[in-house]
């Protein structure tokens, strides 16, 4: 049993402001990030959010929005400060979330924290839990083997990223932040929309849930968390949700936050990619029609 419509078109209305307001940031950290249309800035987020998904530990996710950059046309510089800037700003805002929430909903984690190791330690749950350590350790192997693949420049460092917000000014600075607390609230307020009207179901608790899952996967090894996020899932709405109304929950979640930026990112990819294909073809056609040839 999924959301209802309403619910999941405001929950599809919450995906598509996170995406546009992600473009409107990058655009405002590229230096002269003016000539970068928002359909570009778009392009490349979604380059990074498929690339996400599939990689352990999330890691493809910047080195693929590094190469569209590349493609954009932006200078390496410029491409590693928009970007070194960005993933600076989500840490810090990341940490504060994390501690202010801490504080004002410690029993409520402190709660679901206990549940969660319950549910995780109980007979039923030892073959998923058993599959989910595997599955961390096999990509934890993976992840160490990709990273060490990237190119050490397009990782860049902290220090690097200092450097640069001090040099893109800090009105800017400040605005980006902005947009990207927005951005997160935004991922955030999905999951309280679509259980919305569940009767049972603690809002406080949700939004501290919404917040884990999403951000927790940033410290998981498994491509977007998976195994961890969906034991969580479970372990958070078993006791307040029948088992095909959290199936449907966690499938339209999943979808939202997920899967759709992931599909825009291979669909404009496998487009971009066709372009570049024929674009050769192309040419030499144009060549060989020309007088003399």
């Amino acid at each position: 049993m999924f959301p209802s419509p309403t619910l999941q078109l405001t929950a599809l209305a919450l995906c598509a402001a996170d995406v546009t307001v992600r473009a409107i940031r990058l655009r405002l950290l590229v230096p002269g990030g003016s000539a970068l249309s928002l359909w570009r800035a778009v392009t490349i987020n979604a380059y990074g959010d498929a690339a996400s998904a599939i990689t352990p530990a999330r890691l493809g996710g910047d080195p693929a929005r590094f190469a569209g950059c590349r493609r954009a046309g932006i200078d390496t510089p410029r491409a590693l400060a928009g970007l070194g800037v960005e993933t600076l700003i989500d840490w810090a805002l990341l940490l504060g979330a994390t501690v202010v929430l801490g504080f004002a909903f410690a029993d409520t984690a402190a709660a679901g924290a206990r549940h969660l190791i319950t549910l995780a330690t109980s007979p039923k749950a030892r073959l998923f839990v058993a599959l989910t350590l595997a599955l961390i350790l096999a990509s934890t192997a993976a992840a160490r083997w990709y990273r060490r693949r990237i190119p050490p420049v397009v990782l860049g460092t902290l220090g690097t990223a200092w450097r640069h917000a001090r040099q893109l000014g800090w009105p800017s600075v400040t605005i980006a932040a902005s947009l990207t607390a927005l951005s997160m609230a935004l991922r955030v307020g999905i999951l309280p929309v679509l259980v919305a009207g569940q009767p049972g179901v603690s809002m406080s608790a949700v939004i501290v849930g919404s917040i884990t899952l999403l951000f927790g996967q940033l410290a998981l090894p498994t491509p977007a968390g998976a195994g961890a996020v969906e034991l969580g899932f479970v372990g958070g709405f078993a006791e307040t949700m029948s088992p095909g109304a959290l199936a449907g929950l966690l499938v339209a979640w999943r979808v939202y936050t997920l899967i759709l930026p992931g599909a825009l990112g291979g669909v404009l990819l496998a487009i971009a990619a066709g372009k570049q294909s024929t674009h050769p073809r192309g040419v030499a056609a144009e060549a060989a029609a020309r007088p003399g040839r």
